[in-house]
């Protein structure tokens, strides 16, 4: 190969998609934010908090990546946690490559005894990963920060005898470790092709639907137990007008869904206390995103076993 011909070679534009799936809590959509340098996918300590197949743009000079931020694979039993696994599975059809995010911590913790290679939990996980063997899979071994590097030399020889063509790289999605190792990878495996995406655009999602999942946010990281698991917001009413200052101005109208009683007064709380400080909070986030002054109006409503209905896990784009 001639120099001008190498040098075109290391020039090519590479554009390619990569399925971001895991366990719940493993650090999906932390890594997500992280790649593409601001937020666009709500998180929270508890698992299963992304619900829906969220799509970041990461570009740069040579290279564009549609990353598909996917629900966690788990047990699942409820209608809406089989629909969430589902969504994260057909993902895996989709794309030119799949990122396998392991929480390390846990992985370790979980270590099995019996001498299997991997757990039961990420053997689970092995399997849906079996699917895409066509496909290049990076194992991005998250939360490394917490653990000593001999703690994942097994994890990391457990997981190659079980995935023996993946990659395995540690991170810390948190901290910003391994992310160059990443980025290095996709560069390397991923299609020769133009950018289908502007550079400036970092999600396929809609405002309404961003605005949505803050909101949710707020109430994943307010409430307790199975409150937040069984809540969902609708958005009424989104109006956007200009100001004579050049900051628009945004009026939103929320409905946050509960399916019992009870659960609604936890999420009004006393004298509106807790509804005040989810809005509160949501409010600057918001503002933020839009670049907006924001009037934040929330109301709290019952809508009994929704999470088992088609019709509205059709309406939230679950299932």
């Amino acid at each position: 190969m001639s120099e001008s011909q190498e040098n075109e070679a290391v020039t090519e534009h590479r554009y390619g998609s990569i399925a971001i799936i895991g366990r719940p809590n493993a650090g999906k959509s932390t890594l997500l934010n992280r790649l593409l340098g601001q937020k666009v996918a709500i998180t929270s300590d508890k698992p299963q908090t992304t619900r829906n197949r969220i799509v970041g743009i990461y570009t740069e000079d040579q290279m564009q990546v549609a990353l598909v931020d996917t629900p966690g694979i788990h047990f699942a039993k409820t209608r809406i946690n089989r629909a969430m696994v589902a969504l994260a599975v057909n993902s895996l059809e989709d794309v030119d490559g799949v990122c396998f995010v392991v929480d390390a911590v846990r992985a370790v913790e979980q270590w099995p005894t019996d001498g299997s290679p991997i757990s039961r939990a990420l053997e689970h996980l092995a399997l849906v990963v079996d699917k895409a063997q066509n496909k290049p899979i990076c194992i991005a071994l998250n939360k490394i920060d917490k653990l000593p590097r001999n703690a994942l030399l097994p994890l990391m020889a457990g997981l190659g005898q079980r995935l023996p063509g993946a990659e395995i790289m540690p991170i810390s999605a948190l901290k910003g470790r391994g992310i160059d190792t990443l980025l290095n990878h996709w560069r390397a495996v991923l299609p020769v092709g133009p950018p289908m995406w502007p550079a400036d655009q970092i999600m396929d999602a809609s405002e309404r639907f961003l605005v949505a999942e803050l909101i949710r946010e707020k109430v994943f990281r307010c409430t307790h137990q199975e409150v937040p698991y069984s809540t969902a917001v609708e958005i009424e009413q989104f109006t956007e007008e200009p100001r004579e200052d050049g900051i628009p101005f945004v009026e939103i109208y929320a409905r946050i869904l509960v399916e019992r009683n009870q659960q609604k007064g936890i999420i009004i709380g006393k004298q509106g206390s807790m509804l005040k400080r989810i809005g509160t909070a949501a409010r600057k986030d918001i503002a933020r995103l839009l670049g907006a002054k924001v009037h934040l109006n929330l109301h709290v409503a019952v809508a009994e076993k929704w999470t088992e209905s088609q019709r509205f896990l059709n309406t939230l784009g679950i299932e």
